[in-house]
């Protein structure tokens, strides 16, 4: 009994007097310590599992957005490297059109250089032969006479092949390869000086290519085939076809050279022409 005097006196008061049931009552006692203990622990077990399962929900929705952003990523990636191709296909066409406003401002000063040099031999032949501008009106005037003139000189035996005139003769067409000085062809462009390669089209002697359907018409006057060439050539043309005829006229070049040199200006859009104009020549030629 000493043991009791440990205990208060009021649980000394409602224990029980008999060991067992005092016994009894400290399992009940421990029974519901023990019971309030695991209903607490299991409450904060509940809190620990909600707890868990919030954060893995936070998870999953962090993974969610982890895989949206990764899908921007490779959408914004993807787009960088169109971006990238894009620039780089740009680039290269800004370098493609550099290189051809290169080309062109080249080809450009190339033709302002050909337009001066075609104004100041035009001056040149306007200062030589003033006439010129005063309109086709006077060929038909003088083409008889200028005519009988050429025709007359290309028949002179030793002519225009004596060593003293060959000798003073600019470089114009020769078959040797001379250069050309430069007279329109049929296409309105002028042939190059120093480059001028006779084809078999633009040769002066009849080839199977060149041969007309028939004879060449040379019942034609001088008077008509220069009313022929005036209407189908160009002003160019036709002045350069003109001065062609002066040079063999002053003894300058040969018949062969003038007849290149015409082959060259009529080219083969104009083949019947040259063939009139080598038919006029040889003919008053074989009458001397």
């Amino acid at each position: 009994m000493a043991n009791n005097s440990d205990l208060p006196a009021e649980v000394m008061g409602v224990l029980p007097e008999s060991p067992i049931g005092m016994i009894e009552l400290a399992n009940k006692i421990t029974a519901f310590a023990y019971s309030q203990k695991v209903a607490t622990i299991e409450a904060e077990a509940q809190q620990l599992r909600e707890a868990v399962i919030s954060k893995q929900n936070s998870i999953k929705s962090l993974e969610r957005r982890v895989s949206m952003l990764e899908l921007e990523v490779q959408e914004l990636a993807a787009k960088n490297k169109q971006g990238l191709d894009e620039q780089h296909r740009l680039q290269a066409e800004k370098v493609a059109l550099i290189d051809t406003v290169k080309k062109f401002n080249r080809e450009v000063a190339k033709l302002e250089s050909f337009k001066k040099s075609l104004l100041q031999h035009l001056q040149e032949d306007d200062e030589q032969a003033p006439t010129l501008d005063r309109g086709f009106a006077a060929v038909d005037m003088s083409s008889e006479r200028l005519v009988a003139d050429v025709l007359q000189s290309a028949s002179k035996p030793g002519g225009a092949m004596a060593a003293g005139v060959r000798a003073n003769m600019p470089p114009f067409l020769s078959h040797g390869g001379v250069s050309s000085p430069g007279y329109p062809s049929s296409s309105g462009r002028a042939a190059s000086p120093g480059r001028f390669s006779p084809s078999p089209t633009q040769q002066p002697q009849t080839s199977p290519g060149m041969a007309p359907a028939g004879p060449p018409d040379v019942k034609i006057d001088g008077k008509e085939f220069f009313r022929r060439a005036r209407e189908r050539l160009s002003y160019e043309q036709f002045s350069f076809f003109l001065q062609n005829i002066k040079e063999l006229n002053a003894g300058r070049q040969t018949r062969d050279e003038t007849l290149q040199r015409a082959a060259d200006i009529f080219g083969v859009q104009h083949n019947d022409l040259y063939v009139l104009f080598e038919g006029l020549l040889s003919k008053h030629i074989s009458t001397f």
